[in-house]
């Protein structure tokens, strides 16, 4: 698991870094056109793109997936009333409603594709409550990462509010290139870091989201599913 002290490192660098060569699991070929000047550019057949109302539908299908999938990985067998509470059809409408009116012009909704097919989507927006990050060796005596600026008034914290790719998707480089998309976006409107929320046992979340240069915030949040706890855990990473 990565250190708090590892979270220093340029996000979006290491994002790029890993997308530029054949051989890991990060190092999808399909990477290597993303530009850091217009990270929206397409990329081949597979792009990442402001998101349209007319995706609305497909991001509600997406969601509904990897929700399911995600909970099956928190609480096990996932109850099938629960299961079938998760309504892609309702997911999809909330969806065109962010995409259509968001609250603000920092509320961003991205969509990447392969060729013209739908195959996942990010969410950012102001963190509504700046995580403090939890003191850890290489910390300064405020208890922030040594050459981090110190959360305050003018410091600009976003959220990944949702960040998705199904199974059938996975392993395509889809999720990086979202991920670097939200970073070159939320860095022109000024944010300095970024916090996520992950369940504590979706190890492919958790996965994900070490290896982009996130580190966990040493925060936990516990939410009732169906009247089964569900622990998430915040993580961070530096702009």
């Amino acid at each position: 698991m990565t250190s708090a002290d590892d979270a220093h490192d340029d996000l979006l660098g290491r994002l790029l870094a890993e997308s530029g060569g054949a051989g890991g699991p990060g190092n999808d070929p399909a990477h290597a056109g993303h530009a850091h000047s217009d990270p929206l550019r397409p990329t081949a057949d597979h792009s990442v793109r402001p998101a349209l109302p007319e995706d609305a539908e497909a991001l509600g299908d997406i969601h509904a997936r990897t929700l399911r999938a995600t909970l099956t990985a928190a609480v096990g067998e996932l109850d099938p009333a629960v299961g079938a509470s998760i309504d892609a059809a309702a997911l999809g409408a909330a969806w065109r409603g962010a995409i259509t009116t968001p609250p603000s012009p920092r509320h961003r909704v991205l969509t990447a594709c392969a060729g013209a097919q739908v195959v996942g989507f990010a969410a950012f927006a102001p963190a509504e409550t700046a995580v403090e990050v939890e003191a850890g060796p290489g910390d300064d005596d405020e208890g922030h990462p040594a050459g981090a600026p110190s959360p305050g008034p003018a410091r600009a914290v976003a959220e990944i509010l949702a960040l998705e790719v199904p199974a059938a998707h996975a392993r395509r480089g889809h999720g990086s290139r979202l991920l670097a998309a939200c970073v070159d976006l939320l860095r022109e409107q000024g944010a300095t870091r970024v916090q996520a929320w992950a369940v504590q046992d979706d190890e492919s979340r958790t996965r994900f989201l070490s290896q982009a240069g996130f580190a966990p915030a040493g925060v936990r949040r516990t939410l009732d599913v169906a009247g089964t706890p569900v622990t998430e855990i915040c993580w961070y990473a530096e702009l």
